[in-house]
């Protein structure tokens, strides 16, 4: 299944896309000044944050790493995961840094990541109410006639 048939308009699958490429870019950022730090499980976590914040900077901004050699595998790739897929996986790499380490560079970092969740968690929802329900779906003849008095 590809990208353009997982739902969502194309402006709402550029949003995520755009939402988690930024959301990627924070937490490799924070990961590295959570690195940089006396506690060792804040140095983990901020090395699991850079490291994971470039790993999803490769499947959300793959036209950032075409010059090598396993760029295109990852934009093949990156398009065949469904969106709830990668919904789970994101906010699932959220939540570690949150309780191992309590620094603002961490939690920030982390945040990042769940940002990366919620904007493919919009998509995996879709639309609010089905076509049937939406007073959008009555043709604008019948919904005049409702108005006119008897």
């Amino acid at each position: 299944m590809s990208a353009e048939n997982q739902g969502g308009t194309f402006w709402v699958r550029t949003l995520a896309k755009g939402a988690s490429t930024v959301g990627a870019a924070t937490a490799a950022i924070c990961g590295l000044a959570a690195a940089i730090s006396f506690s060792g499980k804040c140095i983990a976590m901020g090395v699991y944050l850079v490291f994971f914040g470039v790993i999803i900077l490769m499947f959300e901004a793959t036209f950032c790493f075409m010059f090598l050699d396993i760029g295109k595998w990852i934009e093949e790739k990156s398009k065949i995961i469904r969106n709830w897929q990668k919904m789970i996986v994101y906010f699932g790499l959220s939540i570690p840094p949150f309780i191992f380490c309590g620094g603002i560079s961490s939690i920030i970092g982390s945040l990042g990541l769940l940002v990366c969740g919620m904007s493919y968690m919009v998509l995996t929802i879709g639309p609010k109410g089905s076509g049937s329900t939406n007073d959008s779906s009555v043709p604008y003849e019948r919904q005049l006639d409702n108005l006119t008095p008897a």
